[in-house]
Formats: C-alpha cells, sequence, structure tokens
C-alpha cells in the first residue's frame, strides 16, 4: 500500500433503528479519528428497502443536525478518508452481499444552485470513478440530484430498471 493508498483505522458502533422513513430499515454506524488532522469522523450507512445503502460522513467537529453534511473541515485529507470510506463500504458489503450504494452530495455555501451538481457531488464522482471496483458495482451518477450510484453487480441486472427505482424514493 502507498502513502496514497492508507487509510485509518475504524471502528463498528452499532446499528441504530429509525421507524420514521417508511423505506429505511437501520443504520450501521462507524467511526474513525485522522492521525493527520485529529478530526474524529462519524459514517452512516444507512440502510434502505431494495438492498440500497446511502453512506453519509461528517467531521465530529461539526454541529449536529442537517448542516453537518454541509460544513467544510478542510483538513486537506481527501484521499485517506476515501479510503476509510472505501473499506467501511466494503466491510458494509459484507453484512448485505446484495447491497448497492449511493452518495448524495450536500450543497455549500459555494453552490450555485442548491442540490444541482454540487461541489461535494463532483468530489464524489471523481472518487468513484477512480474506485477499482468494476467487478463489483456499476457506477451511474444523475447531476441533477447530486447523487452517485454504485449498483451491485451481483444482485442487479437490469440496472436502468433499478436506478429509477431508486431515484423514485430518493
Amino acid at each position: 500500500m502507498t502513502s496514497e493508498d492508507k487509510a485509518y483505522p475504524f471502528e463498528f458502533i452499532g446499528i441504530s433503528k429509525d421507524d420514521a422513513d417508511e423505506y429505511q430499515q437501520d443504520t450501521l454506524i462507524y467511526r474513525f479519528h485522522s492521525a493527520k488532522s485529529g478530526h474524529r469522523y462519524e459514517v452512516h450507512i444507512e440502510r434502505y428497502i431494495e438492498h440500497l445503502c446511502c453512506v453519509k460522513f461528517f467531521d465530529n467537529t461539526a454541529t449536529h443536525g442537517l448542516g453537518k453534511y454541509s460544513q467544510l473541515s478542510n483538513t486537506f485529507e481527501p484521499r485517506t478518508i476515501f479510503r476509510t470510506l472505501t473499506l467501511i463500504v466494503l466491510e458494509a458489503l459484507k453484512q448485505d452481499p446484495l447491497a448497492s450504494f449511493c452518495f448524495i452530495g450536500a450543497a455549500d455555501s459555494r453552490d450555485d444552485t442548491r442540490g444541482v451538481r454540487t461541489r461535494r457531488y463532483r468530489v464524489y464522482q471523481a472518487y468513484v470513478q477512480n474506485l477499482d471496483i468494476d467487478d463489483l458495482f456499476e457506477s451511474a451518477f444523475y447531476d441533477q440530484h447530486s447523487l452517485a450510484l454504485l449498483i451491485n453487480r451481483k444482485a442487479v441486472k437490469d440496472f436502468d430498471t433499478y436506478a429509477n427505482r431508486i431515484l423514485e424514493f430518493i
């Protein structure tokens, strides 16, 4: 593993259940600590129907509430953070081998059009395009929703139909 491929050790915290969303089943919660910046990150893998998992993460120094996904940490370590996220996604895939994953790019104060091709989405899009996981997932991108999808090749035969169903409830 080169220095670019390093990841932070992470730990599984637990499973949270919330009955507020009819489509969401539960949330896997992970945590990791950046040795470079000293920041702690929390990763939520929200598991929905159709074996869809939405990956959300935030810096624990961020305020809690919906805005926590929009704040910038400015730690300048995206490779290591994304490598850690990749390992967490692969860990979640062990729990549900049929899982597909999505990343939704929250808007921040520098985005011109809220929710459409946000800066975070463009980073997620580049991240997903550079992953070497074509044997596991088909990737799809939806600029109008700032949504990057990793569709499980083992579980889904008709990618377009699956993606359209996902878009309906997202």
